[in-house]
C-alpha cells in the first residue's frame, strides 16, 4: 500500500475518533458553555477611530479576540490573518514565509495595516509582509473588508489594526512563558509581564524564533519585543507610550534558477499619545513613528555565500493623529481629526532620498434614530506627490424589531488610495524597470450591502456583497520593449459575494462554515484580470470544541483558487488544506499541539513554493 495514501487514512481515522470523543464527552457531562450569541454592543475602534457598537457600524467588520486568537494553530500575525474570513495572506517562498495580504479580491498595497493605529504600509512596495510583527501581544484584530477612506484614506481594500494588550493594574505583575519546537527544526520562546508600579502601568513582551525549512538556504530567525507604558494624570488626562521592534534573516531557499536570496529585516515601530475628557468630549492626540530597513541579497547558487547584488531601502513615517469624539444627544457619536505624515524613503533604486507630506482632516457623524443607525463621513486627502481628493461616504443599519440579533447594513463611499513613492521615482538604469513619472492615484466607488441574523440561538448568518468601480486602476504590464512597468487602466471593476455560518451542534461542539468568490475585470476589454493577490473562489469549513476541564480543539480547513496564469505559476491549488489545534490547561499550565497540513494535501499556489507537508508543532504555557 502507498505509504503517503496510508498516512492520510490514519490521520483521517484519528480525526474522526477524536471527534467522536468530544461528542460522547458533551453529551455526558453537559458542561456549561456560553451560547453562540451575536454581541451588537460588542466596541469596534478602528472604524471610526473611536468606540462604536458592532450593532451599530455599517461596514463590513470581522473581530477575533484574544481568546480566538489563542484556538489558532498560529505562530504569527501572518499565519492569523488567512483565519480572517475574507482576508487572503499569499505564502511567498521559502518555509513558513507570508508575503502579502488582500482583502476581497484588492491587490495587497490596497490594504492598510496597523498596529495600535500605527501605519506599517512602506512607500517601497505599498505592502506589509505580517510575519514581522507578533501576535501573542494582539488583544484583538479589528478587519474592516472595503473601503475605508472617511477615517484612514488610501485603503481601497480594507483596513486592519493590530490592537495591542494594555497594560497592567495589579502590583504583583502577572505574565506567561511559553516555548514550542516543530518540524523542520523550528523552535519558538516568548514571554509576557505586566503590572502597575506607583500609578505606573506596563506591559513586556518578547520572542524569539527560529526554523530550518524544507531545505538549503531554507531557514530563519527572528527576535521580536514590544512595549507599553501609561500613567493617569488624574485631571490633566492620561499619557501612554509604545514601542515595539523586529529583526530578522530570512532565506528564500532555492529558487526555480537555482539562485537564492537573503532578506534581514529590521522594523521598529511606536506612539506616545495623551488623552483627556473636557466637557463630554474627549481629545486624543498621537505622535507615531516607524521605521522599516529591508536589504535583499541576491545569490548566483545555492552553494555561495557571496552576493551578486545588494538592494537596500528605508522607509521612514512620522505621524502626527488628532482625534476629537463628542456624543450628541447622548448617543450620537461625531469624530472630528486630522492626520499629518510625513514618509521619506531611500532606496537602491533610487538617485536620491524622496520624501512626501500628507495632510487629511476628516469627520464622521453616527446619528442613532432607532431602530435605524445612519453614518456620514468625509475626508479630504493633500497628497504632495499624488494630488488630492475629497472622500464621501454615507451608511446605515437597519435593526428588525421581530426578528432576533437581526440587522441590514449597506455602505457607499468614494475611495483614494496613492501608489507607492517607489513606483514614480525608480531610476530605470539601476532597476531595470520601464519608470512611469505620470502614474496617478487610483479612485473609486465603493457599495457594500450585508446582513447578519440569529434565527435561533444555535444559528448565525452573515451575508455580504460588495462592488469597487476603480477608475485609473494600477496594474503591471510590459512596454514595447518588453519591459515591466506600472500603468494606470481606464477602469477595473472588483465585485464578489462572501457567506458565513456558524452552528452549535451540541454544547462546546460547533460547526463554522464561509464561502466567497472575488471578480476582478478589465471594464474596457472585459477580459478577468488574473495573477492578483486574491484568490477567484475560496471556502472555510471546520470545527471548535470547548470543555469546561480545560480542553480545546479547532480544526480548520481553507480552500482557494488563485486565479493564477497556469504557464508561469502551474498552480495545484484546489483542495483543502486542514490545520488543527488541540489544547488542554491544568490551572496555570497550558499543553498545546498543532497539526499543519493535517492531511498531507499536496498542494501549492505557485509550482517552485508548495505548502509544506504534515508536520507537528508542540509547546507549553505557564502563566502567573
Amino acid at each position: 500500500m502507498d505509504k503517503k495514501y496510508s498516512a492520510g487514512r490514519k490521520a483521517r481515522y484519528s480525526l474522526i475518533v477524536i471527534l467522536i470523543i468530544c461528542l460522547i464527552q458533551a453529551k455526558a457531562l453537559g458542561q456549561e458553555v456560553e451560547e453562540n450569541e451575536i454581541d451588537l454592543e460588542k466596541i469596534v475602534v478602528t472604524s471610526r477611530g473611536a468606540g462604536l457598537g458592532l450593532g451599530q457600524v455599517s461596514e463590513n467588520v470581522e473581530i477575533i479576540g484574544q481568546k480566538e486568537i489563542k484556538q489558532l494553530p498560529v505562530r504569527d500575525l501572518g499565519q492569523a490573518l488567512d483565519y480572517i474570513p475574507g482576508v487572503y495572506v499569499d505564502p511567498g517562498p521559502g518555509f513558513d514565509h507570508p508575503s502579502s495580504i488582500s482583502i476581497q479580491g484588492s491587490d495587497s498595497r490596497q490594504v492598510r495595516v496597523m498596529i495600535d493605529g500605527i501605519p506599517l504600509n512602506t512607500q517601497a512596495s505599498g505592502q506589509v509582509n505580517p510575519s514581522k510583527f507578533p501576535i501573542e501581544n494582539a488583544a484583538r484584530i479589528e478587519t474592516i473588508k472595503g473601503a475605508a477612506s472617511s477615517i484612514w484614506g488610501s485603503s481601497l481594500g480594507g483596513v486592519i489594526n493590530i490592537i495591542t494588550k494594555d497594560t497592567g493594574t495589579t502590583l504583583i505583575p502577572k505574565g506567561n512563558i511559553s516555548g514550542s519546537y516543530a518540524g523542520y527544526r523550528t523552535q519558538k520562546q516568548n514571554g509576557e509581564l505586566s503590572g502597575k508600579v506607583a500609578g505606573l502601568g506596563y506591559y513586556l513582551f518578547a520572542s524569539h524564533m527560529e526554523s530550518g525549512g524544507k531545505g538549503a538556504r531554507d531557514d530563519v530567525s527572528e527576535k521580536k519585543a514590544f512595549g507599553k507604558l501609561s500613567y493617569d494624570l488624574k485631571e490633566l488626562g492620561k499619557i501612554a507610550g509604545s514601542f515595539g521592534f523586529s529583526q530578522g534573516d530570512v532565506n528564500s531557499g532555492e529558487l526555480p534558477d537555482g539562485t537564492w536570496e537573503a532578506t534581514p529585516y529590521r522594523c521598529q515601530y511606536g506612539k506616545l499619545g495623551w488623552s483627556n475628557n473636557f466637557e463630554g468630549v474627549d481629545l486624543n492626540i498621537d505622535l507615531k513613528n516607524s521605521r522599516q530597513d529591508i536589504v535583499t541579497k541576491d545569490f548566483d547558487n545555492i552553494s555561495t555565500d557571496v552576493p551578486w547584488q545588494i538592494i537596500r531601502s528605508k522607509d521612514v513615517l512620522y505621524q502626527v493623529s488628532i482625534v476629537s469624539a463628542a456624543h450628541p444627544r447622548g448617543k450620537d457619536l461625531l469624530i472630528v481629526g486630522m492626520d499629518s505624515d510625513w514618509d521619506i524613503l531611500k532606496s537602491t533604486y533610487l538617485t536620491k532620498a524622496k520624501s512626501l507630506n500628507l495632510q487629511a482632516p476628516f469627520t464622521n457623524y453616527t446619528l442613532k434614530l432607532d431602530p435605524w443607525h445612519l453614518n456620514f463621513g468625509l475626508r479630504y486627502d493633500r497628497n504632495s506627490e499624488f494630488s488630492e481628493d475629497l472622500s464621501p461616504s454615507f451608511g446605515c443599519v437597519y435593526h428588525f424589531n421581530g426578528l432576533p440579533a437581526t440587522f441590514v447594513r449597506a455602505n457607499v463611499s468614494h475611495a483614494f488610495n496613492a501608489p507607492p513613492l517607489l513606483w514614480k521615482y525608480y531610476d530605470e538604469s539601476l532597476s531595470g524597470l520601464a519608470v512611469n513619472p505620470d502614474l496617478k492615484p487610483e479612485r473609486a466607488w465603493v457599495y457594500e450591502l450585508g446582513i447578519e441574523s440569529q434565527p435561533l440561538s444555535k444559528l448565525w448568518l452573515k451575508l455580504s456583497l460588495y462592488r469597487a468601480d476603480v477608475s485609473d486602476a494600477i496594474s503591471s504590464t510590459t512596454n514595447d520593449q518588453g519591459q515591466w512597468i506600472k500603468k494606470n487602466f481606464e477602469k477595473f471593476r472588483r465585485q464578489g459575494i462572501e457567506a458565513q455560518l456558524k452552528l452549535q451542534l451540541l454544547r462546546g461542539l460547533s460547526f463554522f462554515s464561509t464561502a466567497a468568490f472575488n471578480d476582478v475585470e478589465n471594464r474596457l476589454t472585459r477580459e478577468i484580470v488574473k495573477d492578483t493577490d486574491s484568490p477567484r473562489q475560496s471556502f472555510d469549513l471546520g470545527f471548535e470544541y470547548k470543555h469546561k476541564i480545560g480542553l480545546s480543539l479547532y480544526l480548520d480547513g481553507r480552500y482557494n483558487y488563485w486565479n493564477r496564469t497556469y504557464d508561469i505559476f502551474q498552480p495545484n491549488d484546489k483542495k483543502f488544506v486542514f490545520d488543527f489545534k488541540a489544547s488542554q490547561k491544568i490551572k496555570n499550565f497550558t499543553c498545546f499541539m498543532n497539526v499543519y497540513n493535517l492531511f498531507n494535501s499536496g498542494y501549492w499556489a505557485d509550482y517552485y513554493f508548495p505548502t509544506p507537508r504534515r508536520y507537528f508543532e508542540g509547546g507549553v504555557t505557564i502563566e502567573w
